[in-house]
């Protein structure tokens, strides 16, 4: 693997037996340590940052998501009155600093 102009150096400490079996292993596969590591280590933060930003619904709480989203209940009377002074907020913050959100 050629390095290029910004790259990092990653740098791991493990046993001599764990080495020889990731030294084997990256032998196998017909690469060299730091890549057989470098390649481990993707594959393994891809599934962890899939597995932490993905939603995975059943059927029927994704059909129950989409006809809240549909069908939304109506506003209640202290959402509504905390929407005005939320906008009435902002409307005076912005204003100071003169630009208007309407």
């Amino acid at each position: 693997m050629k390095t290029q102009k910004g790259d990092i150096q990653l740098v791991a400490w493990a046993s001599k037996d764990l080495y020889q079996l990731i030294q084997t292993a990256a032998e196998s596969t017909g690469c060299s340590v730091s890549q057989f590591f470098v390649d481990a280590a993707v594959s393994k933060a891809r599934a962890v940052t899939e597995q932490a930003t993905q939603i995975t619904l059943s059927m029927n709480c994704a059909e129950q998501m989409l006809t809240a989203i549909d069908n939304p209940p109506p506003v209640s009377d202290s959402l509504e009155k905390a929407a005005v002074r939320h906008r009435e907020k902002n409307y005076y913050e912005s204003s100071s600093a003169g630009n208007h959100k309407e």
